[in-house]
Protein backbone atom coordinates (compact mmCIF):
# COMPACT_ATOMS: atom_id res chain seq x y z
CA UNK A 1 0.00 0.00 0.00
CA UNK A 2 2.85 2.53 0.84
CA UNK A 3 5.64 0.59 -1.29
CA UNK A 4 5.98 3.87 -3.63
CA UNK A 5 6.42 6.34 -0.79
CA UNK A 6 9.08 3.86 1.15
CA UNK A 7 10.75 3.77 -1.93
CA UNK A 8 11.14 7.90 -2.01
CA UNK A 9 12.33 7.63 1.15
CA UNK A 10 14.81 4.96 0.86
CA UNK A 11 16.09 7.00 -2.22
CA UNK A 12 15.43 10.35 -1.45
CA UNK A 13 15.95 10.65 1.95
CA UNK A 14 18.40 8.11 2.61
CA UNK A 15 20.22 7.94 -0.73
CA UNK A 16 20.32 3.88 0.04
CA UNK A 17 22.28 2.67 -2.77
CA UNK A 18 22.87 -1.28 -3.52
CA UNK A 19 24.17 -2.88 -1.85
CA UNK A 20 24.66 -0.79 1.02
CA UNK A 21 23.51 -2.40 4.75
CA UNK A 22 20.30 -0.98 5.97
CA UNK A 23 18.80 -1.93 9.74
CA UNK A 24 15.11 -1.51 10.38
CA UNK A 25 14.01 -0.93 14.11
CA UNK A 26 10.11 -0.81 15.55
CA UNK A 27 8.98 -1.77 18.65
CA UNK A 28 5.42 -3.22 19.06
CA UNK A 29 3.96 -0.33 20.90
CA UNK A 30 1.44 0.25 17.91
CA UNK A 31 0.30 -2.41 15.31
CA UNK A 32 0.04 -0.80 12.18
CA UNK A 33 3.96 -0.09 12.74
CA UNK A 34 4.81 -3.79 13.04
CA UNK A 35 2.16 -4.00 9.83
CA UNK A 36 4.38 -1.50 8.02
CA UNK A 37 7.79 -2.83 8.66
CA UNK A 38 6.86 -5.47 6.15
CA UNK A 39 6.34 -3.18 3.52
CA UNK A 40 10.02 -1.84 4.86
CA UNK A 41 11.35 -4.59 4.37
CA UNK A 42 10.35 -5.99 0.79
CA UNK A 43 11.13 -2.38 -0.61
CA UNK A 44 14.40 -2.78 1.15
CA UNK A 45 15.34 -5.61 -0.30
CA UNK A 46 14.51 -4.96 -3.84
CA UNK A 47 17.60 -2.32 -3.42
CA UNK A 48 19.89 -4.01 -1.48
CA UNK A 49 20.06 -7.95 0.02
CA UNK A 50 22.01 -6.69 2.83
CA UNK A 51 18.75 -5.84 5.09
CA UNK A 52 18.13 -6.69 9.15
CA UNK A 53 15.54 -5.71 11.49
CA UNK A 54 14.69 -5.25 14.79
CA UNK A 55 10.95 -5.77 16.59
CA UNK A 56 11.13 -5.19 20.08
CA UNK A 57 8.82 -4.56 23.09
CA UNK A 58 8.30 -1.04 23.61
CA UNK A 59 9.96 1.31 26.14
CA UNK A 60 7.23 3.20 27.02
CA UNK A 61 9.20 6.39 27.03
CA UNK A 62 11.03 8.68 24.49
CA UNK A 63 14.83 8.95 25.09
CA UNK A 64 15.21 5.62 26.21
CA UNK A 65 18.17 3.34 25.30
CA UNK A 66 17.17 0.50 23.29
CA UNK A 67 17.56 -2.77 24.42
CA UNK A 68 20.46 -4.97 24.16
CA UNK A 69 19.19 -7.25 21.18
CA UNK A 70 19.01 -3.98 18.94
CA UNK A 71 22.91 -3.32 20.22
CA UNK A 72 23.49 -7.02 19.83
CA UNK A 73 22.06 -6.72 16.21
CA UNK A 74 23.92 -3.70 15.15
CA UNK A 75 27.66 -4.10 16.45
CA UNK A 76 27.59 -7.63 16.88
CA UNK A 77 27.61 -10.15 20.25
CA UNK A 78 31.96 -9.59 20.62
CA UNK A 79 31.27 -6.03 21.22
CA UNK A 80 28.60 -6.08 23.43
CA UNK A 81 30.43 -8.97 24.82
CA UNK A 82 33.52 -6.72 26.15
CA UNK A 83 31.00 -4.09 26.76
CA UNK A 84 29.34 -6.12 29.71
CA UNK A 85 32.38 -7.69 30.88
CA UNK A 86 33.90 -4.20 31.65
CA UNK A 87 30.32 -3.12 33.38
CA UNK A 88 29.81 -0.58 30.54
CA UNK A 89 26.79 -1.86 28.74
CA UNK A 90 24.59 -1.47 32.19
CA UNK A 91 25.68 2.40 32.57
CA UNK A 92 24.99 2.74 28.73
CA UNK A 93 21.23 1.48 29.14
CA UNK A 94 20.29 2.77 32.27
CA UNK A 95 22.28 6.22 31.78
CA UNK A 96 24.53 6.62 34.58
CA UNK A 97 27.51 8.35 34.45
CA UNK A 98 29.97 6.45 32.12
CA UNK A 99 33.34 7.29 30.29
CA UNK A 100 32.24 7.66 26.67
CA UNK A 101 35.34 7.47 25.14
CA UNK A 102 36.04 3.79 26.64
CA UNK A 103 32.49 2.69 25.14
CA UNK A 104 33.43 3.85 21.62
CA UNK A 105 36.91 2.29 21.90
CA UNK A 106 35.40 -0.67 22.79
CA UNK A 107 32.73 -0.43 20.20
CA UNK A 108 35.11 0.38 17.28
CA UNK A 109 37.59 -2.20 17.97
CA UNK A 110 35.22 -5.06 18.22
CA UNK A 111 32.41 -4.02 16.03
CA UNK A 112 31.60 -5.77 13.16
CA UNK A 113 29.12 -5.02 10.12
CA UNK A 114 27.78 -2.25 11.41
CA UNK A 115 24.84 -0.78 9.42
CA UNK A 116 25.29 2.53 6.70
CA UNK A 117 21.67 3.17 6.84
CA UNK A 118 19.33 2.72 9.83
CA UNK A 119 15.54 3.82 9.74
CA UNK A 120 14.41 3.50 12.90
CA UNK A 121 9.83 3.95 13.23
CA UNK A 122 9.67 2.52 16.57
CA UNK A 123 7.05 4.56 18.63
CA UNK A 124 9.48 5.66 21.33
CA UNK A 125 11.75 7.61 20.02
CA UNK A 126 15.69 6.72 19.61
CA UNK A 127 16.90 10.22 18.79
CA UNK A 128 18.44 11.46 21.57
CA UNK A 129 19.99 8.56 22.62
CA UNK A 130 23.74 7.19 22.93
CA UNK A 131 22.91 4.24 20.59
CA UNK A 132 22.25 7.07 18.15
CA UNK A 133 25.05 9.31 18.66
CA UNK A 134 27.76 6.61 18.78
CA UNK A 135 26.45 5.17 15.30
CA UNK A 136 26.52 9.12 13.56
CA UNK A 137 29.49 10.13 15.38
CA UNK A 138 31.76 7.72 15.13
CA UNK A 139 30.86 4.73 12.44
CA UNK A 140 29.50 7.28 10.38
CA UNK A 141 25.91 6.05 10.17
CA UNK A 142 23.15 7.63 8.25
CA UNK A 143 20.03 7.74 10.85
CA UNK A 144 16.49 8.27 10.27
CA UNK A 145 13.71 8.66 13.57
CA UNK A 146 10.85 8.12 12.85
CA UNK A 147 8.70 8.01 16.58
CA UNK A 148 5.18 8.56 16.74
CA UNK A 149 5.09 8.14 13.17
CA UNK A 150 1.74 7.83 11.02
CA UNK A 151 1.13 6.17 7.42
CA UNK A 152 -0.78 9.28 6.66
CA UNK A 153 2.66 11.47 6.83
CA UNK A 154 3.44 10.06 3.55
CA UNK A 155 0.99 11.93 1.89
CA UNK A 156 1.48 15.11 3.95
CA UNK A 157 4.75 16.26 5.60
CA UNK A 158 6.63 13.72 3.60
CA UNK A 159 5.82 14.66 0.81
CA UNK A 160 7.45 18.13 0.08
CA UNK A 161 10.44 19.81 -1.82
CA UNK A 162 13.06 18.39 0.55
CA UNK A 163 15.56 20.96 -1.34
CA UNK A 164 13.67 23.59 -0.15
CA UNK A 165 13.20 22.50 3.46
CA UNK A 166 17.44 21.49 3.54
CA UNK A 167 17.58 25.29 2.40
CA UNK A 168 15.25 26.96 5.23
CA UNK A 169 16.23 24.37 7.88
CA UNK A 170 19.78 25.47 6.94
CA UNK A 171 19.03 29.05 7.63
CA UNK A 172 17.52 28.77 10.60
CA UNK A 173 20.16 26.53 11.98
CA UNK A 174 22.71 29.04 11.09
CA UNK A 175 21.17 32.30 13.18
CA UNK A 176 20.46 29.89 15.96
CA UNK A 177 24.30 28.66 16.55
CA UNK A 178 25.75 32.90 15.52
CA UNK A 179 22.83 33.81 18.70
CA UNK A 180 24.02 33.94 22.34
CA UNK A 181 19.90 34.39 23.18
CA UNK A 182 16.33 33.53 22.71
CA UNK A 183 13.09 35.77 23.26
CA UNK A 184 10.07 33.67 22.76
CA UNK A 185 6.24 34.52 23.49
CA UNK A 186 3.39 32.53 22.62
CA UNK A 187 -0.13 33.13 21.08
CA UNK A 188 -1.49 30.79 24.07
CA UNK A 189 0.67 32.58 27.37
CA UNK A 190 4.05 31.51 26.33
CA UNK A 191 6.53 33.69 27.60
CA UNK A 192 10.32 32.36 27.92
CA UNK A 193 13.87 33.53 27.65
CA UNK A 194 16.96 31.37 27.38
CA UNK A 195 20.74 31.20 26.31
CA UNK A 196 22.13 29.37 23.46
CA UNK A 197 25.61 30.91 23.67
CA UNK A 198 28.08 28.69 22.42
CA UNK A 199 25.46 25.95 21.10
CA UNK A 200 25.67 24.85 17.60
CA UNK A 201 22.47 24.38 16.10
CA UNK A 202 21.23 21.44 13.83
CA UNK A 203 19.40 21.53 10.79
CA UNK A 204 17.51 18.67 10.31
CA UNK A 205 17.21 18.93 6.37
CA UNK A 206 15.01 15.62 5.55
CA UNK A 207 18.30 14.48 3.36
CA UNK A 208 20.59 11.31 4.93
CA UNK A 209 22.87 11.68 2.42
CA UNK A 210 26.60 11.79 3.75
CA UNK A 211 28.32 9.95 6.79
CA UNK A 212 26.95 10.85 10.45
CA UNK A 213 23.43 12.26 8.84
CA UNK A 214 20.56 12.13 10.91
CA UNK A 215 17.36 13.23 12.01
CA UNK A 216 13.62 12.80 12.12
CA UNK A 217 11.38 11.84 9.34
CA UNK A 218 8.85 13.23 8.39
CA UNK A 219 12.27 16.51 8.55
CA UNK A 220 12.25 20.46 9.07
CA UNK A 221 13.35 22.30 11.58
CA UNK A 222 16.57 24.48 12.76
CA UNK A 223 17.54 23.17 16.47
CA UNK A 224 19.91 24.12 19.17
CA UNK A 225 20.30 22.62 22.49
CA UNK A 226 20.14 26.00 25.14
CA UNK A 227 21.93 26.42 28.14
CA UNK A 228 20.56 24.09 30.73
CA UNK A 229 20.22 26.56 33.63
CA UNK A 230 19.54 29.68 31.70
CA UNK A 231 15.85 29.38 31.15
CA UNK A 232 13.26 31.74 32.46
CA UNK A 233 9.32 32.15 32.01
CA UNK A 234 6.27 30.19 31.70
CA UNK A 235 6.03 27.39 28.54
CA UNK A 236 2.30 27.10 27.99
CA UNK A 237 0.95 23.86 27.00
CA UNK A 238 -1.89 23.09 24.81
CA UNK A 239 -0.82 19.50 23.29
CA UNK A 240 0.90 16.46 24.58
CA UNK A 241 2.96 14.41 22.47
CA UNK A 242 -0.10 12.57 20.90
CA UNK A 243 -3.17 14.82 21.78
CA UNK A 244 -4.91 17.90 22.79
CA UNK A 245 -4.81 18.25 26.10
CA UNK A 246 -8.02 18.76 28.07
CA UNK A 247 -7.13 21.90 29.31
CA UNK A 248 -4.20 23.92 28.99
CA UNK A 249 -1.24 23.50 31.43
CA UNK A 250 1.89 25.75 32.18
CA UNK A 251 5.55 24.82 33.17
CA UNK A 252 7.51 27.68 35.08
CA UNK A 253 10.75 27.62 34.64
CA UNK A 254 13.99 29.41 36.74
CA UNK A 255 17.36 28.95 36.47
CA UNK A 256 16.34 26.34 33.61
CA UNK A 257 14.53 23.71 35.75
CA UNK A 258 10.56 23.42 35.80
CA UNK A 259 9.97 24.12 39.41
CA UNK A 260 6.12 24.30 39.28
CA UNK A 261 3.33 23.04 36.98
CA UNK A 262 -0.18 25.23 36.90
CA UNK A 263 -3.59 23.52 35.63
CA UNK A 264 -5.39 20.58 36.43
CA UNK A 265 -5.03 18.17 33.72
CA UNK A 266 -4.11 14.58 33.87
CA UNK A 267 -1.08 14.92 32.01
CA UNK A 268 0.32 16.80 34.51
CA UNK A 269 0.50 13.97 36.88
CA UNK A 270 2.38 12.06 33.78
CA UNK A 271 4.70 14.67 34.20
CA UNK A 272 5.04 15.27 38.10
CA UNK A 273 5.61 11.57 38.25
CA UNK A 274 8.56 11.76 35.57
CA UNK A 275 10.00 14.47 37.10
CA UNK A 276 10.15 12.29 40.74
CA UNK A 277 12.38 9.40 38.73
CA UNK A 278 14.33 11.80 36.87
CA UNK A 279 14.99 15.08 38.58
CA UNK A 280 17.27 16.52 35.43
CA UNK A 281 14.02 15.34 33.40
CA UNK A 282 12.82 19.03 34.41
CA UNK A 283 15.33 20.82 32.44
CA UNK A 284 15.31 22.68 29.17
CA UNK A 285 16.32 21.08 25.96
CA UNK A 286 15.71 22.02 23.11
CA UNK A 287 14.43 24.84 21.34
CA UNK A 288 13.86 24.12 17.61
CA UNK A 289 11.68 26.13 15.10
CA UNK A 290 9.53 24.49 12.31
CA UNK A 291 10.13 24.24 8.63
CA UNK A 292 8.12 22.05 7.05
CA UNK A 293 5.10 23.27 4.83
CA UNK A 294 3.44 19.65 4.69
CA UNK A 295 3.56 19.62 8.61
CA UNK A 296 -0.33 20.19 9.55
CA UNK A 297 -1.64 18.24 12.54
CA UNK A 298 -1.07 20.00 15.68
CA UNK A 299 -1.55 16.83 17.94
CA UNK A 300 1.56 14.56 16.82
CA UNK A 301 4.55 16.12 18.10
CA UNK A 302 6.65 14.40 15.01
CA UNK A 303 4.58 16.25 12.82
CA UNK A 304 3.60 19.50 14.56
CA UNK A 305 7.35 20.31 15.61
CA UNK A 306 7.84 19.98 11.97
CA UNK A 307 5.31 22.91 11.21
CA UNK A 308 6.15 25.96 9.55
CA UNK A 309 6.51 29.26 11.62
CA UNK A 310 5.95 27.40 14.81
CA UNK A 311 8.92 26.75 17.49
CA UNK A 312 9.09 23.89 19.79
CA UNK A 313 10.63 23.49 23.44
CA UNK A 314 11.71 20.27 24.90
CA UNK A 315 12.48 18.97 28.66
CA UNK A 316 15.02 15.85 29.44
CA UNK A 317 17.60 14.72 27.39
CA UNK A 318 20.13 16.94 24.97
CA UNK A 319 23.29 15.08 25.71
CA UNK A 320 23.73 13.66 22.16
CA UNK A 321 23.13 17.06 20.39
CA UNK A 322 25.52 19.49 22.36
CA UNK A 323 24.15 19.40 25.89
CA UNK A 324 25.05 18.15 29.02
CA UNK A 325 22.03 16.63 30.47
CA UNK A 326 21.94 12.92 30.66
CA UNK A 327 18.35 11.49 31.51
CA UNK A 328 16.19 8.71 29.86
CA UNK A 329 13.17 11.45 29.06
CA UNK A 330 12.81 13.73 26.53
CA UNK A 331 9.52 15.29 24.52
CA UNK A 332 8.97 18.23 22.86
CA UNK A 333 5.80 20.99 23.50
CA UNK A 334 4.77 23.24 20.33
CA UNK A 335 4.05 26.91 20.86
CA UNK A 336 1.74 28.16 17.87
CA UNK A 337 2.25 31.89 16.63
CA UNK A 338 5.09 32.67 17.96
CA UNK A 339 7.17 36.06 17.94
CA UNK A 340 11.02 34.77 18.56
CA UNK A 341 13.73 37.50 18.93
CA UNK A 342 17.10 36.17 18.94
CA UNK A 343 20.35 38.07 19.59
CA UNK A 344 23.68 38.56 20.82
CA UNK A 345 26.18 41.10 21.83
CA UNK A 346 25.26 44.12 20.41
CA UNK A 347 22.85 43.11 17.64
CA UNK A 348 19.11 41.01 17.48
CA UNK A 349 16.93 39.90 14.52
CA UNK A 350 13.26 38.86 14.84
CA UNK A 351 13.36 35.40 13.47
CA UNK A 352 9.10 34.48 14.03
CA UNK A 353 6.30 37.03 13.91
CA UNK A 354 3.24 35.74 14.53
CA UNK A 355 4.08 32.73 12.99
CA UNK A 356 5.99 33.83 9.54
CA UNK A 357 10.12 33.01 9.61
CA UNK A 358 11.74 36.14 9.15
CA UNK A 359 15.08 35.04 7.89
Amino acid sequence: MYEDHIYRLYRVNMNLKEGESLLLLVDDEKDYLVRLLQEFVKVAEEITPHVRYVLYPSLGVHGTEPPEEVWRITFGDRAIDALKDVGLFEKVISKEQYSEYDVVNILKKYAQDVPQVVVAFAYYSTTHTFYRKVLTEHFGTRYASMPLFEPSMFSGPMNVDWGMVSRLSTDVADILTEAEWVLVKGAEGTSMEFSVKDRKAIADTGLFHRGGDFGNLPAGEGFVAPVETSAYGRLVITYGPDRRLERPISLKFKDGAVEEIEGFEPYRYTLEEIFKKYDGARYIAEFGVGTNPGAKRPDNVLEAEKILGTVHIAIGDNHTFGGTNKVPFHTDYVVFEPEVIVGGRGWQKRLLEKGKICT
